[in-house]
C-alpha cells in the first residue's frame, strides 16, 4: 500500500533507498553498481541521477536511516549510576544490546568502514562526541572521591571504550566462543568491564601481599 503523502518522486527515492539497502547488505559496496539499483528500482540508471549525486550518497542516506542515532543518543543522556562500575557496565550494555538489535546498521557500518574508509561514520561522530564526553564527565564525577581514575586523555577513554564494543561484536558473531570452544556461560560484558576498569595484572600493592 503507498504512503500517501509521499509524492511520486519521493516514492521513488524511497524505492531506491531500499533496493539500495538490500544490495549493499548482500553483496558490499564496491560490487553495488548504480545501474543494478536502477534495475532492483525498475527505472533507468540515469533516472537515479534525479535524486541522488552519487552512490557514495545513497549509502550514506541508506546508513543515516538505519542508525539508532536516538536510542544511542538517549543511553549517553539517560546513563546514571551510583559507582564507576555500574556507569561503564550500564554503558557497555546499552550499547550492545543496542547495536545487536539493529543489525543491518553493524553490517553497514562495517562495510563503510572496510570498503569506504569510514566516509559516512566519520560525518556521523560530532554529533555522538559531545554526549559521550558527558558520559565521560559523569564517569569523573562518580570517582572525584576516590581518585581512582588514571589520567588518561578523555578521547583514548573512548576510543578504547568504542573499540571494546566493536571487538565484543565481531568475536559474538563471528567466532561464537561459547559455540566454537564449548566454554560455560558466562557474564562477558561483567568481565569486559572488569578487565575495562582493572587491567589484567593485579595492583602493586596486592603483588606484594
Amino acid at each position: 500500500m503507498e504512503e500517501p503523502h509521499l509524492t511520486r518522486g519521493g516514492r521513488t527515492q524511497r524505492d531506491i533507498l531500499d533496493a539500495a539497502k538490500v544490495l549493499f547488505l548482500t553483496q558490499g559496496y564496491t560490487a553495488t553498481s548504480m545501474r543494478q539499483i536502477a534495475r532492483a528500482v525498475g527505472i533507468t540508471p540515469s533516472a537515479i541521477y534525479n535524486h541522488f549525486a552519487s552512490k557514495g550518497e545513497i549509502f550514506t542516506s541508506v546508513l543515516r536511516a538505519v542508525a539508532p542515532f536516538g536510542l544511542l543518543s538517549a543511553l549517553f543522556d539517560g546513563n546514571h549510576a551510583d559507582t564507576p562500575e555500574a556507569l561503564v557496565d550500564q554503558g557497555l550494555r546499552g550499547l550492545m544490546d543496542t547495536l545487536i538489535g539493529h543489525e543491518d546498521y553493524l553490517r553497514l557500518a562495517l562495510i563503510d568502514a572496510q570498503e569506504r574508509d569510514g566516509a559516512t561514520l566519520v560525518g556521523f561522530m560530532p554529533q555522538f562526541f559531545e554526549r559521550a564526553m558527558g558520559f565521560y564527565q559523569r564517569l569523573v564525577a562518580l570517582d572525584a572521591a576516590h581518585g581512582r581514575l588514571r589520567p588518561i586523555p578523555p578521547f583514548l577513554f573512548l576510543q578504547t571504550l568504542v573499540s571494546l564494543i566493536l571487538g565484543y561484536l565481531i568475536t559474538e558473531r563471528v567466532v561464537r566462543p561459547e559455540q566454537t570452544f564449548g566454554l560455560p556461560h558466562i557474564d562477558w560484558v561483567q568481565g569486559l568491564t572488569d578487565v575495562f576498569l582493572h587491567g589484567v595484572l593485579n595492583p602493586p600493592e596486592l603483588e606484594r601481599r
